[in-house]
């Protein structure tokens, strides 16, 4: 297209500007000749209006009003050509001018409305035409990228060496970089950037490197639409696993898969090395709700598993400080995060789901936000601290053991306070119970198929000694 600076400096047509200099970058899109007193109603935005002033009022606040209306209308420029008994322009209308920013340029009656209005018309299809070919060679860059790899990080620096120019996407609602530019940014690179259609949460940052090629307000939108849909497919991805997530949490809960069992599903998440479960208090007043938690950006290469059981939130994801306090920052102030010891084949994956909450009812008494099951460890090798703690230990250790013996006559917590209160000395406790040895292994047995926490090992005493001190301290269980 072509600016009206262009068409006063084409010395063939003899436009001269009589006001509005300063907005000579204008672009004209269009020209149109019109001699009536409303051509406003005859113009589109970008329009160089062409009058012989047959329509022009003379009166001063008459004129300051007919150009109010064409700068409503946006017309880009006026090209008065006068004839013998035009109007003469007002001061006011000049001044007018200025002040609105719309350029007037005077031209000899002798002009030719048909050449000027050919000229816009053949730079506009010119700029059609140019665009029509740079949004082509911008399809088959993308599309060459698309072959080179299989990353859409990779893609874009790929993308950024054949349009020299420079990208970046970051997430919209921290400003934080997704994928960082691929060289160094100096201070005095300011980014051109908007924001990627869709769901994302996205914004694209361009550097143009005085690419010859890449237009910044034609062919950014394209190329934003163009990863507005890879990142879609993304999201569509995650999506997918995070409901596939759920269901494994689930049967890892219910003890329908065993921990070690699952790894390998886990593995395929990108979960390896140290896992813990975290409990999730939240009062869903960040910048992510429970439910698109998992388009978290630093979630992108790995997939947690996530539930949601009706009162608090549970997460099984690396051992990471930053990620705990990523999930923090984007579930909102006051959202508290209770953290298990890491996840092994010895603590279990219901051990570490009960540390979690456990770590979670004890944060909600003090100040911080994080805490982790295992700066508890002393604590709680002490007793519970409260009548709630006291219960929730009670309910998980001890739970399935009282509800079995509300239908069975095996007693079964009896046998258990007197087995660690004689220090698991087999003998002594099969004489107080006045049973025979091998029915009190039958009873141990049957206590680590109901808890799946063997009392005969270290890791068992510690555990089921706490829930008799927490038994006691809400009378529930006498000492024997």
């Amino acid at each position: 297209m072509i600016t009206v600076n262009e068409l006063v400096e084409n010395n063939n047509l003899g436009l001269t500007f009589k006001a509005g200099r300063s907005a000579g970058k204008r672009m004209v899109t269009w020209a149109h000749a019109v001699d009536l007193p409303d051509p406003w109603h005859w113009i589109s935005p970008g329009t160089l209006l062409m009058t012989t002033g047959g329509g022009l009022p003379s009166e001063p606040i008459e004129q300051v009003n007919w150009l109010r209306q064409l700068e409503q209308a946006k017309a880009s420029a006026i090209v008065i050509a006068p004839k013998e008994f035009t109007p003469q322009l007002t001061q006011e209308l000049l001044d007018e001018a200025v002040n609105l920013g719309l350029p007037i340029l005077g031209a000899s009656f002798e002009l030719e409305f048909l050449r000027l209005a050919r000229l816009v018309i053949e730079s506009v299809l010119q700029a059609q035409k140019d665009r029509f070919d740079a949004g082509n060679k911008l399809f088959q860059v993308y599309n060459d990228a698309l072959w080179e790899s299989s990353k859409l990080e990779e893609r874009l620096n790929i993308l950024g060496q054949k349009l020299s120019i420079n990208l970046q996407i970051i997430d919209y609602e921290t400003l934080t970089p997704i994928f960082p530019f691929s060289s160094p940014v100096a201070e005095n690179e300011v980014p051109y950037s908007l924001k990627i259609p869709g769901r994302t949460q996205t914004a694209l940052n361009i550097i143009n490197k005085n690419s010859r090629f890449f237009n910044d307000s034609f062919l950014s939108p394209i190329l934003a639409g163009l990863l507005s849909i890879e990142l879609e497919r993304g999201m569509i991805d995650r999506d997918g696993f995070r409901q596939a997530g759920e269901t494994l949490f689930h049967d890892l809960l219910n003890g329908e898969i065993d921990y070690g069992a699952a790894k390998t599903m886990l593995e395929r998440r990108g979960l390896s090395g140290q896992l813990v479960t975290v409990a999730i208090e939240s009062t869903n007043q960040g910048l992510r709700q429970y439910n698109d938690i998992h388009h978290i950006p630093d979630f992108y290469d790995i997939y947690p598993l996530f539930h949601d059981d009706g009162k608090k939130l549970f997460a099984v994801l690396p051992n990471d400080q930053k990620l705990l306090d990523t999930l923090n920052r984007y579930l909102g102030a006051n959202t508290k995060i209770g953290v298990s010891s890491p996840i092994t084949a010895m603590i279990g994956f219901k051990e570490s789901v009960f540390q979690a909450s456990l770590a979670l009812t004890r944060i909600k008494e003090g100040q911080t936000d994080i805490i982790h099951y295992n700066h508890l460890d002393l604590e709680l090798s002490l007793g519970p601290k409260t009548v709630a703690e006291a219960r929730s230990i009670v309910g998980h250790y001890f739970g399935p053991l009282i509800e079995y013996e509300q239908t069975n006559t095996l007693p079964l917590l009896k046998t258990l306070a007197i087995f660690l209160k004689y220090d698991g000395n087999w003998k002594i406790t099969a004489s107080k119970l006045d049973i025979h040895r091998q029915t009190l292994v039958y009873r141990l047995k049957v206590i680590e198929e109901l808890t799946g926490i063997k009392p005969t090992t270290s890791l068992g005493i510690t555990r089921f000694c706490i829930a008799l001190e927490a038994a006691k301290t809400i009378g529930i269980l006498k000492d024997y």
